[in-house]
């Protein structure tokens, strides 16, 4: 058995602790950190004696930034989880958006400290593609964006059409310019095209072209995005949206053979643009339905990138917030974010991903007016939920959330933006079983 203390911060009068005695078992994994501090990621290993972070070089992890107290935290292995210990800080030890004194993390959970994220990993065994290098221009270095990034830098050499999955807003259209520019096509050129917005009459015009008066309203010639990307690469966003009478035009064109513009007598030209296509709903459900052609999404599927969404790669969240940040200073000034609100923010599960990230942004940049700061009051708002104010959690409010929500502990946790293994032991006196040691 493992005797394990966890303590809420708050002052000194307000802070209660308990003991609890915890059955840990064996676990082969190892366990290590993705550190994002002001200058880079890196991953940094535990080991058997823990860890302290620090701005100070007598720390045994030295994280840059100025906002984080010169030992600020400990952070060790305890059985199948991570051990984090606040060393009595400036700005506190965040996990799951409260501050605590002492807490249990587990896989990706996230450990906020000034303006760094610290984000758990268990390493069963590290693939290649974990060391990549980030993408340029691509926010973010977690060990999910990181295995985006080597297969990107495969498939960029390559001519096979390229499928990129994934959630509304995950920055999709940002995968397929990588694969444009990390590849042998990069001085040439990378057209977009947003098929879902295409008015359905014109669809094949903009693709393929049209010839004058090939139909009303087409009063000069148009050469068509496939030949505007000639030996580039042309991205088709929204590929769902196809209308299924213009697909055996698409699917002839990425076998090799003619692209021919409506209204032209005669062959085509053979297409040369190497196609990316992007889908935000799984294209196997159109082809039940019919509304996709099965032998266009072989031909499309190919190569398959999937773009894991932002709640399972919390540690990719602040160094996007600070770029998308910066790409506003013009419009809304220089803003920069308390720890608080950083913790705010690598707790929430962003349905919408990076474009409803960068809503909410702009929304605190404008709910903040001036100041130059923002707060985790100031996200909250911008995040339209019920406010929630940064609390230090104490057995007694654990017990409270408890109730509030009929026994549900998941429910209680989440509430009180804890991991429900932290939250279990802050309520674990009042639960059979566990004795005080």
């Amino acid at each position: 058995m493992t005797i394990a203390s966890i303590r809420s911060a708050g002052r000194p009068e307000e802070r209660k602790s308990q003991t609890v005695e915890i059955a840990m078992s064996s676990d082969t994994r190892t366990w290590a950190l993705e550190v994002q501090d002001a200058e880079e990621v890196r991953r940094v290993p535990i080991g058997a004696r823990g860890l302290v972070f620090g701005s100070s070089r007598i720390a045994d992890v030295l994280v840059r930034d100025r906002t984080v107290s010169k030992q600020h935290c400990e952070i060790s292995v305890v059985g199948r989880g991570v051990a984090v210990r606040d060393l009595g800080s400036t700005n506190g030890t965040f996990v799951g958006g409260a501050r605590v004194r002492e807490a249990l993390g587990m896989e990706g959970t996230t450990i906020a400290i000034g303006q760094t994220t610290l984000v758990c990993v268990a390493v069963d065994g590290e693939e290649e593609d974990e060391h990549a290098d980030p993408l340029p221009g691509l926010a973010g270095s977690s060990r999910a964006i990181r295995r985006v990034a080597a297969q990107v830098r495969r498939l960029a050499c390559l001519s096979s059409p390229v499928l990129v999955a994934g959630e509304t807003g995950v920055g999709k259209e940002l995968i397929a310019r990588a694969l444009h520019t990390e590849g042998p096509r990069s001085l040439d050129a990378f057209v977009a095209m947003n098929v879902a917005a295409l008015p359905r009459e014109l669809v094949e015009s903009e693709l393929f072209g049209h010839e004058r008066g090939a139909f009303t309203g087409a009063v000069s010639r148009r050469v068509g995005a496939f030949t505007e990307a000639e030996g580039g690469t042309l991205f088709l966003d929204e590929i769902g949206e196809l209308p299924i009478d213009a697909q055996p035009k698409l699917l002839r064109a990425l076998d090799g053979y003619e692209v021919r513009r409506v209204g032209a007598a005669g062959s085509g030209r053979r297409a040369t643009a190497r196609v990316v296509v992007a889908t935000h709903v799984p294209l196997q459900e159109n082809v039940r339905r019919g509304s996709f052609r099965r032998d266009l999404f072989h031909r499309l599927e190919v190569f398959v990138v999937d773009v894991p969404p932002l709640r399972d790669r919390p540690g990719d969240v602040l160094p996007i917030a600070r770029l998308l940040l910066a790409q506003q200073e013009s419009e809304i000034g220089k803003r920069e974010l308390t720890p608080a609100a950083i913790a705010q923010l690598a707790s929430y599960d962003w349905p919408g991903n990076v474009r409803e990230l960068r809503n909410v942004l702009c929304r605190a940049a404008d709910l903040a007016r001036s100041a130059r700061w923002l707060d985790a009051a100031v996200v909250d708002k911008a995040l339209r939920r019920p406010q929630r104010t940064i609390v230090e959690l104490t057995p007694d409010t654990a017990r409270e959330a408890l109730e509030r929500h009929g026994g549900n502990m998941s429910a209680a946790a989440r509430s009180s933006g804890v991991p429900r293994t932290t939250f279990r032991k802050l309520i674990g006196e009042t639960l059979p079983g566990p004795k005080k040691a």
